[in-house]
């Protein structure tokens, strides 16, 4: 895969050559609102580059920020053209997900020597034969890797002018043909759930956040970075639009829709302490990233995920376990807005929601897919300049997993579970910072694995002070506890805490949210 993505930039180079011109530094990054003749239409686009030192005050609402020179702008509203987004015969996006899986299994097999990709007729006759099993592969691949790769195929189809829904079943085509025809393994169940379904809910998120980036009014070396950093979010956004000749395209029309967005990087410490003592255990370097997308308050009719939160964190240091220390994300699949008229300043809007989790350290692995109902208010608070954003989710959890030593099996170390999980959160807002607090619990029933019934929670406080233009510092304290009633085998009951101390910079200005 690394090689595939070296060669797609050369190209995505090459192709954008001829419109080089005497750029001798990338422009900084910066959110523009361009208003149309009438005043009340604008659209949000990211110039050329990829970081800024600056950013242009930026709300959806006046009562978002106080100080927003901007307040007087109510509607925030973007019609991509859709001839520039025509759907493509459904042949070509069949085709891509049959090359993408030839051409990794191809390298899986001759270039890597995999054991697992050596197929074969009778390979295949014995892998419909057998049937659907749950497999025993790390964490980190069924919760992590599968999705990936299902979001790969999603955009096959979503890059070539297929909507969200038309696209979505390409994920679950991809990953059958991937377990019946490109393993000599027996196909597995949570593969074919995790790679679908969380493939698809990526692969939209991918989607979306590579058209904050890419910009067809621009040329030369503006162009090209964009376009290699779009890429970089979706190698096959960046394969199609080569294909198709967009890539140097150059026009003035929206192609493509897009929604207000927060971004903020942050980079600390990380302390994962030994239990409840402190000033012991494993201390990472660790970076964080939060990105908030779209308005939820807004009046519209809402479509799959035209409103999303995610954020990862790497811990680095740590060489015996992994570095992806967490990713968690949670869009809208369908809402409406119950505002009340006569008080603007109270908002409330409910849906439902599709939500992502994936935790891994050494103290504990939780991971899964939801569905479920959540409501998210923004009232004013009773300190002057300051507002209350809290949230609600109650779902359902159909796949996912927790780690236990009576599971531990090749390298499979946890159970695959179903179950429930509430998921809280409330936070105020200052001018000067915010403060705040996030509460996941989840019940997992044993599917695979070990019979048993986990509780586990997660209750994270933090603290964020504004210090410098959109500098922050900030730290959040993470408390873990977690309660396992084993049918075979003694009850488990454990406590953890982490402490996490940061310095962020945020790119945007509207406080919607803050984690």
């Amino acid at each position: 895969m690394g090689k595939f993505l070296k060669i797609l930039f050369i190209i995505i180079l090459i192709s954008c050559r001829g419109y080089a011109q005497d750029n001798d530094h990338i422009e900084k990054i910066v959110l523009k609102l361009n208003h149309k003749e009438s005043g009340e239409y604008s659209s949000l686009k990211l110039n050329s580059g990829i970081f800024s030192k600056k950013v242009l005050p930026y709300s959806f609402e006046d009562s978002y920020n106080i100080q927003d020179p901007l307040k007087n702008l109510k509607k925030i509203k973007i019609n991509p053209d859709n001839d520039l987004n025509k759907k493509y015969p459904i042949w070509i996006p069949v085709t891509e997900v049959i090359g993408l899986n030839a051409g990794i299994g191809s390298f899986n097999a001759y270039v890597s020597g995999s054991e697992f990709a050596k197929i074969s007729f009778k390979t295949v006759a014995t892998n419909l034969e057998i049937g659907a099993v749950w497999d025993h592969d790390h964490f980190i691949t069924n919760f992590f890797a599968h999705p990936y790769h299902g979001n790969l195929y999603f955009n096959t189809a979503r890059s070539n002018g297929y909507s969200f829904w038309e696209s979505a079943p390409f994920s679950f085509g991809g990953s059958l043909m991937w377990e019946l025809f490109m393993e000599n393994e027996p196909p597995a169940t949570n593969d074919l759930i995790n790679t679908t379904v969380s493939g698809y809910m990526l692969g939209e998120i991918l989607y979306r956040s590579s058209s904050l980036i890419i910009d067809e009014s621009k040329t030369g070396f503006a162009r090209v970075s964009r376009e290699f950093f779009a890429g970089l979010l979706n190698p096959m956004r960046a394969f199609n639009r080569i294909l198709t000749g967009k890539i140097s395209r150059v026009t003035s029309k929206e192609a493509f829709e897009i929604e207000p967005v927060y971004l903020e990087l942050s980079a600390g410490t990380n302390r994962i302490l030994d239990g409840t003592e402190f000033f012991t255990g494993t201390l990472t370097a660790a970076i964080n990233f939060r990105m908030v997308y779209g308005n939820p308050f807004k009046e519209r009719k809402v479509k799959p995920f035209d409103f999303f939160r995610i954020q990862a964190q790497l811990n680095l240091g740590d060489t015996n376990n992994s570095q992806i220390g967490a990713v968690t994300a949670y869009g809208t699949l369908a809402g409406t807005n119950l505002n009340n008229d006569a008080n603007k300043d109270q908002k409330i809007f409910a849906g439902i929601f599709q939500h992502y989790d994936f935790f891994d350290n050494q103290v504990y692995k939780v991971g899964g897919i939801s569905f479920g109902a959540g409501v998210i208010t923004k009232f004013p608070s009773i300190i002057k300049n300051s507002n209350i954003v809290t949230t609600l989710h109650l779902n359902v959890m159909p796949l996912g997993a927790a780690n236990s030593l009576y599971s531990a099996f090749g390298e499979k170390e946890y159970n695959f579970s179903s179950g429930l999980n509430m998921k809280f959160e409330s936070y105020v807002n200052f001018d000067w910072g915010f403060m705040g607090v996030n509460y996941n619990l989840y019940w997992l029933h044993t599917v695979i694995g070990s019979a048993s019934n986990e509780y586990v929670g997660l209750l994270r406080p933090r603290l964020e002070v504004h210090l410098l233009d959109f500098l922050n510092i900030g730290t959040e304290y993470l408390f873990y506890h977690r309660e396992g009633y084993y049918k075979d085998y003694p009850d488990v009951f454990v406590r953890n805490n982490e402490v996490k101390l940061y310095l962020g910079y945020s790119f945007g200005n509207f406080r919607l949210f803050n984690n």
